[in-house]
């Protein structure tokens, strides 16, 4: 199976664009997926410099209703009739929170180009979707991890009484893609709020006595402490999973942690890798 990693905060190679947010092409032999848009057209750009045709896909999975990850949707005409999977909660009204100040930014979806009414949208829900032989949605992710909490920063309203009171947001909208293999399974989460040793906790739970052979996934670690990224890391050795692909939200301190522990298990992020998985 190979990635390729159209959209990330992290660029080096000439011709290319990075911007805050995630997408990536999914090629599994007989299945393609794009996995998030991130937040504009920089994934139709990056693709076009690589040679890559968009279109003639199986699937696009939107992870969760942010913008850095389904902003790229407004460019929604470009990806041919695929199918567009995304759970219905990702459609509420979402905000986050600045610790200092206390503000609050809308960082929902927009639509624009009205692909939410004019494209392929199969909103989803529950906790499991079979999407195809072997290639699975999770969503509604618990928190059973002690120091993996909720977090206090997002908030949501209802996208059908947008003047509705604010609630504290879950994250129950937000999507991990499994996809099975002979050495395991693969597992991409977007930016894992929930936290991502949680995350692969229910991956465990959903698939019991399956090994997660590969994990690419934003782990929202970058304003976490030390202790927690220790605990993360500490976690992940533990599962023993062959490759790790800490991108996006992961943040570089924790992604340099990741790095120095797992050693080769480790694969650095860029726009335009391709990696094996």
């Amino acid at each position: 199976m190979e990635v390729t990693i159209l959209t990330e905060n992290t660029v080096y190679k000439r011709g290319l664009l990075g911007e805050h947010g995630l997408s990536l092409l999914i090629d599994a032999g007989k299945k393609r997926y794009l996995f998030d848009t991130g937040q504009s057209n920089v994934f139709l750009h990056n693709a076009a410099k690589l040679g890559i045709d968009i279109k003639g896909l199986d699937g696009v999975i939107i992870s969760h209703g942010h913008y850095d990850h389904g902003g790229g949707m407004e460019h929604w005409q470009e990806l041919g009739n695929a199918p567009i999977y995304v759970q219905e909660k990702a459609f509420e009204k979402k905000y986050s929170e600045n610790p200092n100040t206390r503000k609050l930014h809308y960082i929902g979806l927009e639509d624009k180009g009205s692909w939410q009414k004019k494209a392929d949208v199969r909103k989803l829900s529950g906790k499991a979707t079979q999407i195809a032989k072997g290639v699975h949605l999770l969503s509604e992710i618990p928190y059973t991890t002690h120091f993996e909490p909720m977090l206090h920063s997002f908030w949501k309203s209802d996208a059908q009484h947008p003047g509705y009171e604010l609630l504290a947001d879950k994250m129950e909208d937000e999507q991990i893609l499994v996809i099975e293999g002979d050495e395991g399974l693969r597992v991409f989460a977007g930016c894992a709020h929930a936290g991502i040793i949680n995350c692969l906790r229910y991956v465990q739970a959903i698939f019991p006595g399956k090994g997660i052979h590969a994990l690419v996934a934003g782990m929202h670690l970058k304003n976490c402490d030390c202790q927690r990224v220790e605990k993360t890391i500490h976690a992940l050795k533990e599962l023993k999973i062959n490759i790790v692909v800490p991108v996006h939200c992961t943040g570089m301190r924790a992604i340099a942690a990741i790095k120095e522990s797992l050693g080769s298990a480790c694969i650095l992020p860029e726009v335009g890798k391709k990696i094996e998985i």
